[in-house]
């Protein structure tokens, strides 16, 4: 009888448990992306392995396809993948990580360092089994968060974490004594540093708020916007207005002739992007001191709109060939709606004027802060028109010498003001570029 034929039976009389009952649908995957390619070479024959084991392949198949044998593929679900990870759920796919760490190291012995510092293995874990009440607050200070409304820490670093995990060494007699962390070089630097990076992995909500603050936290909780459901094309856009980061002039005309250069310090773009296909169905330029609804309601109006090509005056370089918004494909392009649009929490976009416009010209539904998906008011709120509105900058006005920059030290000791001037970068300038940006 071949291996292919042989009952469940004698599986079972040898001592190897039948795959019957188990699921891998939800387990949990780590980065198969990040892994070395020895690694991950490795990672993926067990996971095939693991694969025909589940769906009750025969020693022979697992075999000839992976080289691995039905034994040890069965001892990997049991004393690996089905093993509770720290963070509650099973380590399920990240089990078979090779040299994964799936139980942490339990020192027996007491801790002698030798004359080249080896010899301490587990000193912290047993430090910690000796004391609980010390692993406790010393967790408790790792992923305590800094205060909103009382003046504290912003962020301890890894080296306050240590000086105060020395102090309390020194009050339970361990530097008296001379032992371990006093009797290394670092004093445990390095293990309490790995230590606090366990935590962290461990607690990855709390550690989300202590590292990244509030936003972060929030974040962790509800994402980031990307994976909304988007059945179709138009079924959603995104407005927003995003202040353009220069400086540009108006050249008014003198009574005794000549033209005398005016600074715009404020130059709003307002945007509508389509999040299926990530294409700017329209946008509206404006130089007033804040947004305001008649700038949201000119935005609108264009995406509904046919574009139409500028004359291009500041390069002798024209628009590519078949470049502009959706409405150049063709009629049928023109004056396409959309189901909803995502809003920030500014009264320009949400009042109830520009929401009756949409209501009765779209017949779109508006998302605002406090509708739908929108509860957590954060920038990630409408994550495609963030990113676009970073892009436009790093990849346009902030490479010319008259930007302002994201921050102040954008600027290199230049002057924007006195560089527009200078060079009358002109507000039709401006025009041209974005819309070859759009």
């Amino acid at each position: 009888m071949s291996n292919t034929d042989r009952p469940e039976s004698q599986y079972e009389a040898s001592g190897v448990e039948m795959s019957h009952g188990i699921s891998t649908d939800n387990w949990p995957t780590p980065d198969e992306g990040a892994l070395n390619n020895e690694v991950r070479k490795q990672y993926l024959v067990r996971k095939q392995a693991i694969q025909l084991y589940v769906d009750g392949a025969s020693d022979f198949t697992i075999r000839n396809a992976t080289g691995i044998s039905f034994k040890y593929v069965s001892r990997l679900v049991r004393e690996r993948c089905l093993t509770v990870h720290q963070d509650g759920q099973i380590f399920g796919w990240r089990g078979i990580i090779p040299h994964q760490r799936i139980h942490l190291y339990k020192r027996k012995s007491k801790v002698r360092v030798d004359v080249f510092g080896y010899g301490a293995a587990g000193a912290l874990t047993a430090v910690f089994d000796q004391y609980p009440d010390f692993r406790e607050r010393f967790h408790k200070r790792i992923l305590k968060s800094a205060p909103e409304t009382t003046l504290g820490e912003a962020r301890r670093k890894k080296g306050s974490h240590w000086k105060w995990f020395l102090d309390e060494m020194r009050k339970l007699g361990y530097e008296a004594a001379n032992e371990w962390p006093f009797n290394t070089q670092s004093c445990g630097y390095a293990s309490i540093c790995r230590y606090i990076d366990r935590v962290f992995a461990e607690n990855p909500n709390a550690a989300a708020r202590v590292l990244g603050g509030k936003e972060l936290h929030r974040k962790m909780i509800t994402g980031d916007g990307v994976d909304r459901p988007v059945r179709e094309m138009l079924s959603r856009v995104e407005m927003d207005s995003h202040k353009l980061d220069g400086r540009f002039c108006v050249m008014i005309p003198q009574l005794h002739g000549g033209w005398s250069p005016r600074i715009i310090h404020r130059l709003w773009v307002t945007v509508i992007l389509e999040t299926a296909s990530r294409a700017v169905l329209g946008y509206h330029l404006s130089t007033g001191k804040e947004v305001s609804k008649e700038d949201v309601l000119r935005a609108i109006k264009k995406a509904l709109s046919k574009w139409s090509q500028r004359d291009i005056s500041f390069s002798d370089m024209g628009y590519e060939r078949g470049a502009g918004l959706p409405s150049v494909l063709g009629e049928r392009f023109v004056g396409l709606c959309w189901n909803e649009m995502s809003v920030d929490g500014a009264m320009a976009g949400k009042c109830e004027h520009v929401r009756q416009v949409l209501a009765d010209v779209v017949a779109c539904r508006l998302l605002t802060p406090d509708d739908s998906f929108s509860m957590r008011r954060s920038k990630d709120d409408r994550p495609f028109i963030e990113t676009y509105f970073r892009k436009l900058g790093a990849c346009g006005f902030q490479r010319l010498t008259n930007t302002t920059g994201g921050k102040p030290a954008d600027k290199h000791g230049r002057d924007p003001d006195a560089i527009a001037v200078t060079s009358q970068f002109q507000l039709e300038y401006a025009q041209e570029l974005l819309d070859h940006c759009e």
